[in-house]
């Protein structure tokens, strides 16, 4: 009978060397990788790596049931929005929806290596948060670990389990030529999480502080100078393909703001109601203030809807702001 093993596959070292390992012991590996906004790594050299290992893959999209897990994680966040416990909890859950009752549920986690998620207590919090106590196998660190169900039913052998702790990785040549891996001939799809970005991070608290947090919200967050007015948002675009990308995700709610005629940014203002006045005022006086009309007293900047010219607006262009320094709390 066929061993499978059901691996959270990110593309990176530690899941490359944890699958050739559990290939090693003789089990078939099915690779599971969890994507979304936050951490999106290209999808081809991720099936591009896995062929080279000789491994299933199967990606998988992170739901809005991630969303509602970053508002409020059990566990709280990182020095950022990460909420690296609740996370891998939340990837080893659809990992397990994945796998059924059928074979080894395991991760490429090392001991000690990251500080917030893989340590020891962190480690009991995801399989209690993922309902796997006792289930999740961690062959880079099995030997430092508690005996996991696999290894109480004679499934896995604990003496066939490596004994990696914390970040150094000095011993990784040496294990990478034993599984037989040539590291320089895999592709390493690129990508890390934005969560832990200190700039998105702040992007990501004004939607949730706003109620804004949707996938589609989250996607907007990736491109152009973000500046919170009441209840919209204002995106500038900061180059030709940005407002080019602007252009093709504007929804006939949402307003197109430019200065025409002269080099401008396109900029898209997205409101929970119809805006105030002001606010059409203040957004234009940004997008002026980014466009070849800066130096200008005055400068005409055109307002578009749903494609139709809806007004010309003329205003002095706003110096010297940033990203979120420039708020408008409305009435």
């Amino acid at each position: 009978m066929e061993r499978k093993a059901y691996l959270l596959f990110s593309g990176g070292l530690d899941s490359i060397i944890a699958a050739k390992l559990l290939q090693k012991l003789g089990f078939k590996v099915v690779g599971v990788h969890v994507t979304s906004p936050f951490f999106e790594k290209e999808p081809e050299k991720l099936k591009e790596l896995a062929e080279k290992l000789g491994i299933e893959l199967k990606i998988i999209e992170a739901g809005d049931d991630y969303l509602e897990m970053l508002k409020n994680p059990v566990y709280g966040y990182g020095k950022n929005v990460n909420p690296c416990i609740d996370c891998k909890a939340y990837m080893l859950r659809k990992l397990k929806e994945i796998a059924g009752d059928e074979g080894v549920i395991a991760t490429g986690e090392v001991l000690g290596q990251r500080p917030m998620s893989q340590h020891m207590q962190a480690f009991r919090s995801i399989e209690k948060l993922s309902g796997l106590k006792g289930r999740i196998l961690r062959p880079l660190s099995g030997k430092l670990l508690p005996p996991t169900i696999y290894e109480e039913q004679g499934i896995v052998s604990k003496e066939e389990l490596l004994d990696l702790k914390g970040r150094s990785r000095k011993r990784y040549p040496e294990i990478l030529r034993n599984l037989g891996i040539d590291i320089d001939n895999l592709p390493t799809p690129a990508g890390g999480c934005l969560l832990t970005e200190p700039s998105f991070a702040v992007k990501v608290r004004d939607l949730m502080e706003h109620g804004e947090l949707t996938w589609e919200n989250v996607r907007l967050l990736k491109i152009g100078r973000h500046f919170r007015l009441g209840d919209c948002k204002l995106v500038v675009g900061r180059n030709a393909v940005e407002n080019a990308t602007i252009r093709k995700i504007l929804s006939d709610k949402d307003y197109l703001i430019t200065v025409p005629g002269i080099p401008s940014p396109d900029a898209l203002l997205r409101c929970k109601g119809e805006p105030e006045r002001d606010v059409l005022r203040i957004a234009a006086g940004i997008v002026a203030r980014y466009s070849d009309a800066k130096n200008e007293p005055k400068v005409e900047v055109a307002v578009y809807r749903n494609g139709k010219l809806i007004e010309r607006l003329e205003v002095e262009p706003i110096r010297d702001t940033t990203p979120y320094s420039v708020t408008h709390k409305g009435s």
